[in-house]
């Protein structure tokens, strides 16, 4: 069972599909990157693909009032946060 806030936003991770979806929600795009294995929370970790967003280093889709995250957006956001050499 998910813990809400009084402004009934969650605060625990749903849980983890076995598949990504070709389009994803915020949550489930942190969930995609992996920030449900750091010090996260889905709150925190919107607000960090926000930043990201804002940065320009990752691109949304806005559709009906609400961002949405493509799975190759996050896999070419991924492939440029890696590390030559590594």
């Amino acid at each position: 069972m998910q813990a809400k806030t009084a402004k009934n936003i969650v605060t625990d991770w749903p849980e983890r599909p076995d598949v990504f979806p070709d389009l994803m929600t915020p949550v489930e795009a942190a969930m995609f990157l992996r920030l449900d294995n750091t010090a996260h929370n889905p709150r925190s970790a919107c607000r960090t693909l926000n930043y990201w967003r804002d940065r320009g280093e990752l691109r949304a889709t806005k559709f009906a009032r609400h961002v949405w995250y493509l799975k190759r957006e996050l896999e070419k956001f991924l492939e440029n946060k890696t590390e030559e050499g590594v």
